[in-house]
């Protein structure tokens, strides 16, 4: 049976998309790694080191999903991204038509952030998604919704709390510090969904990751849900879908 046929079968969700994924090469590479692996799967040439040395890095390290979301649609994808984050974005914005960009600047210039080194990157970039087509999109997220849209063939790219996901120790610089530690910001691939047991295939660029060590895994459907909610304190928590133009997949439709 297809990915499709599954889908159909009433009561009975499962899909697993051949997603190869590479190691990170450091700790704050797994975005571009992650997005690497979304450009592998749909036969983009393109190798690691050049999405690493193109996607633009945080001030502490890392990058924000917004980064790898304007490098692939500056490689003619489209692009959508599901958001959660009411510390910038208010659900109201949503409920009717409204320059989001907009009030998103006004927000961020109430609170002092447009020329914050974190943020006022990230507004720049964010203008920027918008102008080359990549949409946002607010809505309630199920296990549901993630399969159907790995039936139509796509992988999705998620920013977690990489602490939740794995149920590990906090951390700091000098490493491991249950006390002094902070959660951290962790993107991997969602590849897979099974409803028979509510859980999640994931491709993870991590090293030896805390949890599973391999980097091909399964996982509880509502844990990764929990990891991509906690990801908004790191400004992760989000969830990318990216397709070649032409890819048949429907435009992401959610109701809240």
């Amino acid at each position: 049976l297809t990915a499709k046929d599954r889908l159909a079968q009433p009561g009975t969700m499962d899909v697993e998309l051949p997603v190869s994924i590479e190691r990170q090469p450091d700790y704050t590479t797994c975005g571009p790694t992650a997005l690497h692996a979304i450009y592998h799967y749909y036969g983009d040439p393109i190798d690691l080191q050049s999405v690493i040395r193109e996607t633009p890095k945080l001030p502490g390290g890392g990058t924000l999903g917004v980064h790898l979301s304007v490098h692939a649609l500056s490689r003619g994808y489209e692009v959508d991204t599901w958001v959660c984050n009411t510390r910038h974005l208010d659900p109201t914005w949503f409920q009717r038509p409204t320059d989001v960009l907009a009030k998103l600047k006004a927000r961020w210039k109430v609170k002092g952030l447009m020329d914050d080194p974190r943020y006022g990157p990230a507004i720049e970039a964010t203008t920027r998604y918008i102008e080359l087509g990549g949409r946002l999109v607010w809505g309630d997220l199920a296990p549901e919704l993630i399969g159907q849209r790995l039936s139509y063939g796509t992988p999705l790219l998620s920013g977690t709390n990489g602490t939740y996901l794995y149920q590990c120790t906090r951390e700091t610089e000098a490493g491991p510090d249950d006390v002094a530690g902070e959660a951290f910001g962790h993107f991997i691939v969602i590849c897979g969904y099974r409803s028979s047991d509510q859980t999640m295939a994931i491709a993870d660029p991590l090293l030896d990751n805390p949890a599973h060590g391999p980097k091909y895994y399964r996982v509880s459907a509502y844990r990764l849900l929990g990891a991509l909610f906690l990801g908004v304190g790191s400004d992760a928590g989000n969830l990318l879908l990216f397709r070649p133009k032409g890819h048949e997949c429907p435009p992401v439709r959610m109701k809240s």
